[in-house]
């Protein structure tokens, strides 16, 4: 069985005093993280948790939260990560799908907590100080080793239709994902990496194992705010972040970008895919962007563009990184040329288990390649452009039309923040696409208008036959459409 030295331990070792977490409030170094890494062991271990066991953590991000995913790890249980954004309804469908044992919460979510059926202890409640014989038993009980093929985590996603699936990750998964990343970006010592992604999402986590493994600083916020950003670069706290494009437009439209490029030295983009306008703002702005292209199943990262990568490559994924193979194939699953679109295929030591309650992943059994069900090419250098999903290709008329293609046309309309489209039945096409949009100014936003400017840029067989105005598109995943919502919106509408 194939260890690793947790990395909070090996840096308690090597460097005690430097700065673990960072939060608006105080700081802990590794040598006080490890202390309360095992205290918190022993809490839950007094509370009967034991090796195998799941537990749902409900909280925002802290730094009792961060302890908590390393003492779990060390303990040989499993978390399970549940999304703020859910309802109780939601929580409850993963917790008895998990088949957790208890919850951890934080104290602003504790009353919602006791409804869920489980036993309930407060992350903050985890004593400070123990007597010295608990703190010799919580040293024993807190393993200093980790081994790379349990499971971790469970980490539910809705995937592109709604239905939430449990991805069975191990410690291996994730620690071949931090360095595969950390050898790509240079991670070091010194470094400090902003936490503004929540750690029910696997991009958050692995901000954490990332750090831990390069001995670099986490800085933890309860979410995205560009006033907040700004005042930390001031500050020289932080020199690496993590955003989804609708977080990095608004950073573009509300900071200085000069000081950006003096302080930070990487803003990874990732999440969803950029639209071309920010593309372009991005390479105006100069700032440090690495695209990057990754899921749920491959605890996070597949491809990334490396620093000193020239700003034309900003409109792909970069190239698969270390511990990954990528493929794109054709429908019998035979490699594709260059810029030849397919779907992408992955494996390698990054790729999750299994989906919770299921015998089988939907792989090629006989050589482990995992079908992502994205689509996208290859180009001769090997950097990757992902184009959509393959679900999202629909019959119109006798033509086979691309919900995606239409999405990044009508992006690029200037007067729009964020678009959808769905494919709804029509009785004489089969299939007909329909535009959602979130204007930027919706007293002002002109329908007309905006299809005049898709008449220029499609195919009239693929211009929408209807545009629908929303405040906002609804969310199932950090900067992720939640399309099943959409689809159940327009069902209520045209009923």
């Amino acid at each position: 069985m194939e260890k690793i030295t947790c990395p909070i331990y090996t840096n308690a070792l090597r460097h005690p005093h430097h700065i673990a977490f960072y939060d608006p409030r105080h700081d802990i170094s590794f040598q006080e993280a490890e202390i309360r890494l095992r205290r918190m062991a022993h809490w839950l271990t007094k509370l009967g948790i034991i090796g195998g066991d799941r537990i749902g953590v409900l909280s925002r991000n802290s730094i009792d939260y961060c302890i908590a995913v390393y003492a779990m790890s060390r303990l040989g249980t499993s978390m399970v990560p549940l999304n703020l954004r859910l309802t109780e309804n939601g929580w409850k469908e993963q917790l008895s799908l998990s088949r957790c044992r208890m919850i951890l919460s934080d104290k602003d979510h504790y009353d919602r907590a006791k409804s869920l059926g489980l036993p309930v202890h407060i992350l903050e409640n985890c004593p400070q100080r123990l007597v010295s014989s608990e703190e010799k038993k919580a040293e024993q009980l807190a393993s200093k080793d980790i081994a790379l093929d349990k499971e971790t985590s469970v980490i539910f996603t809705s995937g592109s239709k709604g239905i939430p699936k449990g991805a069975v990750l191990t410690n291996g998964n994730y620690y071949y994902s931090a360095l595969a990343s950390n050898l790509n970006l240079d991670l070091a010592t010194g470094d400090c990496w902003l936490l503004s992604l929540p750690l029910y999402h696997v991009g958050g986590l692995l901000i954490l194992h990332r750090c831990a493994l390069a001995g670099a600083s986490v800085y933890i916020t309860h979410g995205f705010d560009c006033e907040e950003i700004r005042a930390l670069v001031d500050a020289s706290r932080i020199t690496h972040l993590s955003l989804v494009p609708t977080m990095l437009q608004r950073l573009i439209e509300s900071t200085d970008h000069k000081h950006i490029q003096d302080i930070i030295k990487v803003i990874l983009l990732g999440g969803a895919p950029a639209p071309k306008k920010l593309i372009e703002k991005i390479r105006q702005s100069g700032m440090p962007v690495l695209t990057t292209y990754g899921m749920t199943e491959s605890a996070s990262q597949i491809t990334s563009m490396s620093p000193g990568d020239p700003a034309d490559r900003l409109s792909t994924c970069g190239r698969p990184l270390k511990y990954v193979q990528l493929r794109v194939v054709d429908p019998e699953r035979r490699d594709l040329p260059p810029c030849v679109e397919g779907e992408i295929v992955i494996k390698g030591k990054t790729l999750f288990r299994k989906y919770l309650n299921c015998e089988k992943r939907k792989i090629w059994h006989d050589h482990q390649w995992f079908a992502t069900g994205d689509r996208g090419y290859l180009d001769s250098d090997g950097y990757l452009t992902v184009t959509g999903r393959t679900d999202d290709m629909f019959v119109s008329g006798g033509e086979n039309i691309y919900a995606r293609e239409i999405e990044v046309e009508a992006a690029s309309y200037p007067d729009i923040n964020a678009c959808a489209v769905l494919a709804v039945d029509d009785a004489e096409w089969g299939k007909r696409p329909v535009l959602f949009v979130e204007p930027k100014n919706r007293a002002s936003f002109e329908e007309h208008d905006m299809v005049a400017y898709l008449k220029t840029r499609l195919a009239k067989i693929k211009i929408p036959d209807r545009v629908i105005l929303l405040d906002g598109l609804p969310q199932a995943a950090i900067g992720k459409t939640d399309y099943a919502a959409l689809r159940k919106l327009y069902q209520k509408r045209h009923s």
